[in-house]
C-alpha cells in the first residue's frame, strides 16, 4: 500500500518529547525520518520531571521515535560535521528544536541550511515563538502552560494549579501540519520555507474556546476555578462530577432543554413534572443546588457499570470517568488501531498508542520500532552517496505570493467546534472554505450565549473565530434540490468535511461511496466521535475525554476529576483532522485521486493523554493512572510553589550542581548545609520535608521577583499567569498568536486568538471574522455551479435555500 509521504526525507535533530514527535507523525505516513543522535551531548532524561519513574521498556522512545532510522554523530567532530552537512543536502525537511542560539553558533539556522539545499523545509519547534522579547526562554512545556493562565482554572477552588502535559501534543501536530503545508508549497514553487511552532502557541490553542471568550469579554470570572457543584446547568458542566457507590465519577454534558430533560429525568428517577424542576429556568435558576445534591445522593446509590448501562440506553450523553486500565483493553480502541499490541525484541509483548488519523488509501503504518544509537548511521551514508541531491523544480503553478492552500475548495458541512476549527485552519492557509448551514437555525455555535456560564460578550466570539476566513452556504441538505446542489458543489471542490453523525449520511446521499464516485479526486474527511469502525454513539468533547482516564489523573489525591477544558479535545480532533487532509492532497498531487480520512474524538483524546498513556500501556504500572500530591513530588525541584502573591513553576532536573545553584539564588544557608538534601537521592527521600522548605522559601517574595532571580542563576522558573496576564502577553502579540481584526456584528475592532503556526514564506492570514448565515448563498451557485437566476428562484420557491 502506498504511503502519504513517500520520498520524503526529514533529517530529525530534536531532544525533546514533543518535536521527536512531530517526526514520528511524518514517519508514519510514510517519511524517511533518520533521527540524529549527537553523541557529544547527553541525553535527555525522560524522569527529569519525577514523573516517568525508569521502566524496562523505552515507552516514550517507542512512540516518539518509531518508524525512524538512526544515525549517530558527534557533533562537535569536524568529520562528522561535514557529514551532518551532506545528510542536511539530501533531505527535504530539517527537523529541530534546539535553541535558536545553539543553531546560529553552529551554523544550522534556516539561512546557513538553505545554502546547503536550497529547497529545503526548515521546521523548528520553539519555546515561545521566533519573534518577541522572551523567544529564547527554555523550551519547556511546564513554562509555557504556566504562562497560558490555564492552569488555575482546572482545579477545585483552593487548590494547586494544575498541569495537564497535553500543550505539547498541539504543538506535535501543528509542526507536522506547518511541514506539509511547506511541503506542498514546494511542489509548486521550488522553495523551501521555514515553519515555526512552539510550545506557547500550542498550550494557548489548547485553550482556544476559554481564551477567545475572554479575549473578547475580559471577564475575570473565566479565570477562576469553578467548584464541582457550581455549574449553572445540573445536567452539564466543565467541572460538574457527581460520585458513584464505587468511588468513580459521572460527567454530563447535555444541554438544558426539551430533548434531554424528560430521557433524563427517567433515567435518574426524578418526575418529569416535579414542580422544582419542570422548566429550564428552574432547574438552571433557583433549583439549581437543590438539584445537583439531589443528583450527587441518587448517582451514589449505584455503580459506575450501573449508569453507563442506563445512558447508553437512553443514548444521553453521559458517561462515567475511567481510568487509563480502560482504552488499556477497549475493544473500539483496537479495532481502530488507536492502541496497538506489539513485539519487541528485547522487551517482548507490549502496548502502544497507535495512529489517531485513518487514511482509506495511504493509512499510517508501523514499519519499524525505535531504533537504537546510531542503527542505521552506515546504512544511511551508503544511500547518500548515490543519492541525487538536486534541489526540484516548482511545478507550473510556481508563484511565490500564493497561499500554501490556495486553489483548494472546501465543503465544511460541520457544526459546533471539531469540525469548523479544522477548517478555520484550512481558511486561515488560503484555502476557499464554503460553510456548509441548514437554512434559518445555521451552525448550533450561532447560538451560543454562553461560556462557563459566564454571558457572551456583545459578539459570539465562539461562532465568529472558529468560522472566520469562510462563506456560508445556507442548504436543506434533506431536500432534493439541496442534495442536487451538494453533488454538483462536490463535483467542483477538493475537501469534504463532515461531523453531524455518521449515520444519516447514506440516506442525505452523502456517503462516501456516492461523492468519490461524484469526484474521485475528493479528499472525503469525517471527525467521527469514536472511530470510522465500530460504536456510532453520541461523542462530545468530555464524555469521550471521561473515557480517556487522563481526567481521573489529574489534581490533588482525594480531588474530583479535572477536564482539561472546553474545546480541549475538540481542538486536538480538528488539528489531527487537518492534518489528515493535508496528507491526503499531498499525495493526490502524485495519484491524482482523493481518499476517505477520519479523526475521531476518542482517537484524538487518546492521543492527547500519551505522555503518561504511553508508558502506562507499556508497563501497566499504576503510577501513571494515579493522582499523586505536590507534596509528594518525586523532583521536589521539578514543582509548583506558592509565592507571595501567586503559584510559580520551577523546572530543574534533581543534581548536585543544579541544587547548589538553587540554594544559591534562593540565599538560603540552611538549606544548603542541611543534610537531608546533601544528595539527589536524599533529597528524592525526603521529598516532603524539601517540598515544605522551598513551600517557606518562595513564600518570602512574590512569583515575579523569583522568576527573574531564577533566570538570572539560569534555572528554568515561570510564573503561572491567569488569562488577564496573557491577555496583555507582549510575546503572545508579537507573534500573532493573538490578533484584531473588524467585527461586522458589532462593527468595531476586536481582538481574538490569531494564528499558531508561522510559515515564513507562505503565512496564514485572517481576513474576516464568521460570515452571516447564507451570505453566499446566491454568488455561490451562479459564479461557481452556474446556476441561472432562474434556477436559484427555483431553488428559493422549494425551500431548498433561504
Amino acid at each position: 500500500m502506498s504511503r502519504a509521504l513517500e520520498d520524503v526525507v526529514v533529517v530529525d535533530l530534536t531532544t525533546e518529547y514533543w518535536s521527536g514527535l512531530a517526526g514520528a507523525f511524518l514517519g508514519d505516513f510514510g517519511a524517511d525520518v533518520i533521527r540524529v543522535e549527537n553523541l557529544s551531548e547527553p541525553r535527555r532524561d525522560p524522569d527529569r520531571d519525577g514523573l516517568h519513574p525508569r521502566e524496562p521498556i523505552n515507552a516514550e522512545a517507542e512512540l516518539i521515535h518509531r518508524n525512524k532510522r538512526g544515525v549517530a554523530l558527534d557533533l562537535t567532530d569536524e568529520t562528522d560535521r561535514e557529514r551532518f552537512t551532506r545528510l542536511v543536502a539530501a533531505a527535504d525537511v530539517f527537523l529541530t528544536d534546539l535553541p535558536f542560539a545553539t543553531l546560529d553558533a553552529r551554523g544550522w539556522d534556516p539561512s546557513s541550511l538553505q545554502q546547503v539545499r536550497a529547497d529545503l523545509v526548515y521546521a523548528r519547534g520553539s519555546g515561545f515563538g521566533p519573534h518577541g522579547p522572551d523567544r529564547d526562554l527554555p523550551a519547556l512545556d511546564e513554562l509555557a502552560a504556566a504562562r497560558t493562565g490555564v492552569m488555575p482554572t482546572l482545579p477545585e477552588p483552593g487548590e494547586p494549579p494544575v498541569y495537564t502535559a497535553v500543550g505539547q501534543m498541539y504543538t506535535a501536530a501543528m509542526l507536522a501540519l506547518g511541514v506539509v503545508l511547506a511541503l506542498r508549497h514546494r511542489n509548486r514553487t521550488g522553495e523551501g520555507q521555514v515553519v515555526d511552532a512552539s510550545l506557547f502557541s500550542g498550550n494557548l490553542y489548547a485553550a482556544s474556546l476559554t481564551l477567545d471568550a475572554y479575549l473578547a469579554m475580559r471577564d475575570d470570572r473565566l479565570s477562576e476555578p469553578v467548584a464541582r457543584l457550581d455549574a449553572g446547568n445540573p445536567m452539564s458542566g466543565a467541572s460538574l462530577a457527581y460520585p458513584t457507590s464505587d468511588g468513580r465519577w459521572i460527567t454530563l454534558t447535555m444541554p438544558d432543554s426539551d430533548r434531554w430533560w424528560p430521557a433524563f429525568s427517567e433515567a435518574v428517577g426524578l418526575d418529569v413534572d416535579d414542580p422544582r424542576f419542570d422548566t429550564h429556568d428552574k432547574r438552571c435558576g433557583p433549583s439549581r443546588l437543590e438539584m445537583m445534591h439531589l443528583l450527587d445522593g441518587i448517582f451514589a446509590q449505584q455503580p459506575g457499570t450501573h449508569w453507563r448501562k442506563v445512558f447508553d440506553e437512553k443514548r444521553l450523553s453521559a458517561d462515567v470517568m475511567e481510568k487509563y486500565d480502560y482504552p488499556a483493553g477497549d475493544e473500539q480502541a483496537y479495532l481502530n488501531r488507536f492502541v496497538l499490541e506489539l513485539d519487541h525484541p528485547s522487551y517482548g509483548r507490549f502496548r502502544s498508542l497507535g495512529f489517531p488519523i485513518h487514511m482509506s488509501e495511504t493509512p499510517a503504518r508501523l514499519r519499524r520500532l525505535a531504533p537504537c544509537a546510531g542503527q542505521h548511521t552506515d546504512e544511511v551514508f551508503d544511500e547518500i552517496s548515490v543519492r541525487n541531491m538536486t534541489p526540484r523544480d516548482g511545478g507550473p503553478e510556481g508563484d511565490a505570493a500564493t497561499a500554501a492552500l490556495d486553489g483548494i475548495r472546501v465543503l465544511d458541512a460541520t457544526v459546533w467546534f471539531q469540525g469548523p476549527v479544522c477548517a478555520q485552519h484550512l481558511a486561515d492557509f488560503g484555502a476557499e472554505v464554503i460553510h456548509v448551514e441548514r437554512p434559518e437555525t445555521g451552525d448550533q455555535a450561532r447560538g451560543v450565549r454562553s461560556i462557563n456560564a459566564v454571558p457572551v460578550a456583545d459578539w459570539n466570539q465562539y461562532f465568529q473565530v472558529v468560522n472566520r476566513n469562510k462563506k456560508s452556504l445556507a442548504v436543506d441538505l434533506k431536500s432534493d434540490g439541496g442534495r442536487e446542489l451538494m453533488h454538483r458543489l462536490v463535483a467542483e471542490s477538493d475537501v469534504f468535511l463532515w461531523n453531524q453523525g455518521m449515520g444519516g449520511l447514506k440516506k442525505l446521499g452523502l456517503d462516501y461511496e456516492t461523492l468519490s464516485s461524484i469526484n474521485p479526486r475528493l479528499v472525503y474527511a469525517t471527525n467521527s466521535g469514536y472511530g470510522h469502525l465500530g460504536s456510532d454513539r453520541p461523542a462530545f468533547d468530555m464524555t469521550v475525554q471521561a473515557l480517556t482516564g487522563i481526567m481521573t489523573r489529574l489534581s490533588e489525591p482525594g480531588q474530583p476529576p479535572v477536564y482539561l477544558g472546553l474545546g480541549a479535545g475538540d481542538a486536538y480532533g480538528g488539528l489531527l483532522s487537518a492534518l489528515g487532509i493535508v496528507l491526503a492532497l499531498h499525495r493526490r498531487e502524485q495519484t491524482g485521486r482523493g481518499q476517505h480520512i477520519d479523526a475521531s474524538l476518542y482517537g484524538a483524546q487518546l492521543f492527547l493523554a500519551a505522555p503518561s498513556l504511553q508508558p502506562f500501556l507499556a508497563t501497566g504500572n499504576p503510577f501513571y493512572t494515579d493522582q499523586h500530591a505536590r507534596h509528594d513530588a518525586r523532583n521536589p525541584l521539578w514543582n509548583r510553589y506558592r509565592a507571595q502573591d501567586r503559584w510559580m513553576f520551577l523546572c530543574l532536573e534533581n543534581t548536585d550542581e543544579n541544587w547548589s545553584r538553587l540554594c544559591v539564588a534562593l540565599e538560603t544557608d540552611d538549606l544548603r548545609g542541611d543534610d537531608r538534601f546533601a544528595t539527589a537521592e536524599q533529597r528524592a527521600r525526603e521529598n516532603g520535608a524539601l517540598v515544605d522548605a522551598l513551600d517557606s522559601a518562595f513564600a518570602a517574595r512574590d512569583a515575579q521577583a523569583w522568576t527573574e532571580r531564577l533566570r538570572a542563576a539560569g534555572i528554568p522558573a515561570a510564573p503561572i499567569d491567569s488569562f488577564r496576564d496573557v491577555a496583555e502577553d507582549e510575546q503572545a502579540w508579537a507573534n500573532d498568536y493573538f490578533t484584531r481584526g473588524n467585527c461586522t456584528e458589532v462593527n468595531r475592532e476586536v481582538e481574538f486568538r490569531g494564528l499558531p503556526l508561522t510559515l515564513s514564506r507562505t503565512p496564514g492570514r485572517v481576513e474576516s471574522l464568521g460570515p452571516e448565515l447564507g451570505q453566499d448563498t446566491e454568488l455561490i451557485l451562479f459564479d461557481t455551479l452556474g446556476y441561472t437566476w432562474d434556477e436559484i428562484g427555483a431553488l428559493k420557491a422549494s425551500g431548498a435555500i433561504p
